[in-house]
């Protein structure tokens, strides 16, 4: 992984030496807690919390969950297209819970 930030949609993501994706992969996935706007640990914060979504939240959630599923290591069997296209569809609080089990279940932890 680069020691430079990333920067994707308009978040900016940069690497944790001290926490690093602990699997083989060509491109490790960003964990939320090193995106540096700042933005995308209110929304995460707001969906732990159990607060409603806004738009903007979820816009930025669904971001952060593509790269992350793109990119982190999955289970044998585990459709990833279609985990990805799912990502889209997300529209609440209730839907990014599924989603998180469901990516639990093919060995993807993005939370």
């Amino acid at each position: 992984m680069s020691d430079m930030p990333e920067q994707i949609d308009d978040l900016i993501y940069a690497p944790d030496p001290d926490y690093p994706y602990p699997f083989p992969v060509p491109q490790p996935p960003h964990f939320w807690m090193t995106e540096q706007t700042g933005k995308l640990s209110v929304a995460v914060e707001r969906y732990f919390s159990g607060e409603r979504l806004s738009p903007d939240d979820l816009r930025l959630l669904r971001s952060y969950l593509h790269q992350y599923v793109a990119r982190a290591m999955i289970a044998e069997g585990a459709d990833r297209q279609a985990l990805l296209r799912k990502i889209e569809t997300l529209k609440s609080n209730r839907d990014v819970e599924r989603f998180a089990d469901e990516l639990s279940e093919a060995g993807i932890e993005p939370f």
